[in-house]
């Protein structure tokens, strides 16, 4: 089973926003997060993703999450956007006016926030537009996962409904009867396929045993030939009598 882990600084260096995530967590103090990316049957992708809590004081929990994703790269992005997303939610008062504490907020059970009028007058602007803009992508998100769940359902079903008609099929007097009379026919044939080459080799022997006596047949007309002229006339005496 194809399966990749991601737990140390250089592994997020091409990931979209991994050096975001790895400046975060060096900033908060707290051990790289890891993500395991696991290809299942079905084509997709399972997605494990763990966070780890501060050990210093102020401790705090890990956060774990998972999602189901299509493509390995697109999962992995994804995973990061929430991982920033949820500790720059749970540090918002330690992060202050540092740039991270300006961006999109989640729960660290996941669920994006919604702000009210009077959070939007309150905040700064730059972090209301972040909001608004993770409100969006997770409601994109949630789009996503649910097609990706029914494709799987449906995937499942039509796996289910094909092993049903191969039960049929395997079980149907008619269709046993189809395919026993199918053998039947294909023994026939071949019975025939042997009777010919049987026939082939009888008539190549009759052939043969033709030629060979038409050679005869035209060597005795040669011989006969031969001896005509030998053959003594008869003298008077022998026509007298």
């Amino acid at each position: 089973m194809e399966s990749y882990t991601l737990n140390e600084r250089e592994h997020y260096e091409d990931v979209l926003g991994g050096l975001f995530l790895m400046e975060l967590v060096h900033m908060m103090k707290m051990p790289i997060p890891e993500i395991k990316m696991t290809r299942r049957k079905s084509g997709f992708w399972g997605v494990r993703t763990k966070i780890f809590g501060r050990k210093e004081d102020p401790k705090t929990e890990d956060i774990n999450y998972g999602t189901l994703t299509h493509d390995c790269d697109m999962g992995t992005n994804t995973v990061v956007h929430d991982a920033i997303a949820r500790l720059s939610y749970r540090h918002r008062v330690e992060l202050g006016t540092h740039y991270f504490g300006r961006l999109g907020w989640q729960k660290p059970e996941g669920a994006h926030i919604i702000l009210t009028n009077e959070q939007k007058v309150k905040f700064s602007p730059v972090l209301v537009y972040n909001q608004e803009l993770e409100h969006y992508i997770k409601n994109l998100q949630i789009d996503l996962l649910s097609k990706l769940f029914e494709n799987d359902a449906l995937r499942e079903s039509l796996k289910t409904e094909k092993l049903k008609v191969a039960n049929v099929k395997k079980h149907d007097p008619e269709i046993q009867k189809l395919r026993q009379d199918l053998k039947n026919n294909q023994a026939m044939a071949h019975a025939g396929d042997v009777e010919i080459r049987k026939l082939k080799s009888q008539l190549l022997e009759l052939q043969g045993r033709h030629r060979k006596l038409h050679v005869n047949t035209e060597y005795l007309a040669e011989e006969l030939e031969k001896i005509k002229p030998d053959q003594k006339k008869p003298t008077n005496d022998e026509d007298m009598i």
